[in-house]
């Protein structure tokens, strides 16, 4: 059995992020969708500033745009280089 790893300790590259709800949406690297995403990246707690895990969306600018919490996320990782 694989070991499945804590999102900030995993070391694929996210390609997208997306949440269901009131305010569905979410966000991606891919120009077709969001052309304003420059990466996103997995934190884990960390204390009083983050509570529980959340995915950091950067812009273009290398500035974080929205700070998404873990639970209810689906990722949608990039495809390792070589393999399609």
């Amino acid at each position: 059995m694989t070991e499945i790893p804590l999102i900030h300790m995993d070391p694929r590259p996210i390609r997208s992020i997306w949440y269901p709800g009131e305010d569905a949406g979410g966000y991606s690297t891919e120009a077709q969708w969001d052309g304003s995403t420059s990466k996103i990246v997995a934190y884990g707690e960390n204390g009083q500033c983050a509570p529980v895990p959340f995915f950091a969306v950067y812009d273009l600018a290398g500035n974080i745009k929205a700070r998404v919490p873990a639970q209810m996320v689906t990722v949608v990782y990039a495809d390792p280089a070589g393999e399609a």
